[in-house]
């Protein structure tokens, strides 16, 4: 058994790790991720550099962790979606209508993601990171993939289709549209005179029809 003072050494190293990420994505959100520095987080949590280098080697690994934090957030939630419906088309259903509901009420965390995958287009930064990044995608399971397996072998959802490809492109689809509609919602209703939540309800209504058997 480990001793008491390790145990709450290890629980302010995690707490002290958690109160950086979460400056730094409030910093983030604020300012943009090209414009925060080391300095300012630093600054924001009030310890020093030599304390953050004890977390994080550079500015890339704490995006990341606040990135996979997102993910992680988001992901717990959806899968929670899954045990809803009796057949894979419900439980695909379900999830879709959720991403409705997400994207009417977690701004921050769609406007992150956009952040990201806007910062790194074409390549990542590291080796490191980018097996922990893919890691961490792999070692999760996919919401969508789950749903469309279970549909197709319960025969709600069509035969036909490559559960693998079809269900990263509909988490693009969804995702792209979330970010799109969230993010420019006002002016595109402006521009089209057409009510994002519109947009959203036809993107499921589209999918849903698809892959139905």
């Amino acid at each position: 058994m480990e001793p008491k003072w390790k145990e709450q050494l290890e629980l302010h190293r995690n707490q002290r790790r958690e109160d950086i990420i979460q400056h730094a994505k409030q910093l983030f959100l604020e300012h943009g991720l090209t414009t925060v520095t080391l300095k300012d987080i630093v600054e924001a949590c009030g310890i020093s550099k030599v304390t953050l280098y004890k977390y994080f080697r550079s500015l890339d690994e704490i995006i990341f962790e606040v990135e996979i934090e997102i993910l992680s957030a988001w992901l717990e939630k959806v899968n929670h979606a899954t045990h809803q419906g009796d057949s894979g088309y419900e439980k695909l259903q379900f999830l879709l209508e959720e991403q409705i509901l997400d994207s009417k009420g977690n701004k921050d965390a769609i406007r992150f993601i956009a952040m990201f995958d806007t910062l790194y287009q074409e390549e990542y930064p590291t080796p490191e990171l980018e097996n922990r990044y893919r890691s961490f995608l792999r070692g999760v399971p996919h919401p969508f993939l789950s749903s469309l397996q279970e549909g197709v072998n319960d025969g709600s959802i069509r035969q036909d289709i490559d559960v693998k490809a079809m269900g990263y492109t509909i988490s693009n689809v969804v995702n792209a549209t979330k970010q799109r509609m969230m993010l420019r919602g006002k002016l595109l209703h402006q521009d089209q005179d057409t009510d994002p939540a519109i947009v959203m309800r036809h993107m499921v209504d589209m999918i849903l029809a698809y892959v139905k058997a």
